[in-house]
């Protein structure tokens, strides 16, 4: 386990996981281009959970499976999975190859070496735009969505998101603890923006817009409301104590609004 894996697992009990139940969770791995992608697994073969969506976590910027594994305990008896993109983890960390593509191609390696079925990804920040590229890429493998407190774009991001990320931090660790500088860099000089709005319709997944009440998010009203526009269905949740980390403040909330989604979902079909 690397250094910034361990810190980053540190951090990850933080706050209370309303109703966990302890379950069995193994470490996967899946191949994109070249590049290895970490998972965590929990819940296969569960008794109860066999007719339930599974579920994909796929989190923002700079964080790692360990740091849901509190989620995909607290989702028993569901299927549920956590990865970590590239350069991110455990994950490799190549010196190239952090397009929004490649980003995409992370999930559907997970999602093949998993043999999942239809999945509901659940994504958070930047983790967002990568689910909705893999949703509107592979619509037959995703039984739905959940947007976290993000626009529906790939953001392009300019030179000095670099410097920034130096004295940034996530739960308490720095950003430079939880990736490599080549990895944070290869990030930004790769990065182009990918506009998506005008994609939404066409998703053919229940959707879920989480967003939080208080200052430092994303997604506020005017935001809120062009989603609305332009895929009609969505259904927006907002957590009022949250700002853009949606859950470190309050994981019930949290749970609170994702559970009955998920139930939807299987209700579904």
């Amino acid at each position: 386990m690397t250094e910034r894996t361990a810190r980053a697992r540190a951090h990850q009990d933080d706050g209370a996981t309303p109703s966990a139940t302890p379950r069995h969770v193994t470490e996967g791995w899946a191949t994109a281009g070249g590049v290895r992608v970490h998972f965590l697994d929990a819940g296969e073969g569960a008794e109860g959970g066999e007719h339930l969506a599974p579920v994909l976590v796929v989190p923002g910027f700079a964080e790692a499976a360990e740091e849901y594994r509190w989620l995909v305990e607290a989702l028993a008896p569901r299927r549920a999975l956590a990865m970590s993109a590239r350069g991110r983890g455990r994950s490799d960390a190549p010196r190239s190859g952090y397009r929004f593509e490649d980003h995409v191609d992370d999930i559907d390696a997970v999602v093949s070496a998993a043999a999942l079925g239809p999945a509901v990804l659940v994504c958070f920040s930047r983790g967002s735009s990568y689910g909705l590229g893999f949703a509107l890429r592979r619509p037959d493998a995703v039984a739905g969505l959940v947007i976290g407190d993000y626009h529906a774009r790939h953001v392009g991001l300019a030179p000095a998101f670099v410097e920034h990320q130096r004295t940034a931090s996530i739960r308490g660790v720095p950003v430079r603890e939880r990736m490599p500088d080549h990895a944070v860099a290869g990030v930004q000089l790769e990065s182009v923006e990918v506009p998506l709005w005008d994609r939404l319709a066409q998703l053919r997944c229940p959707v879920l817009l989480v967003r939080g009440g208080r200052r430092g998010v994303l997604v506020d009203d005017a935001v809120e409301a062009r989603y609305r526009e332009a895929l009609p269905g969505i259904e927006v949740a907002m957590l009022p104590r949250a700002g853009h980390d949606l859950w470190s403040r309050d994981r019930a909330a949290y749970l609170g609004v994702l559970v009955p989604f998920l139930e939807k979902v299987d209700a579904a079909g």
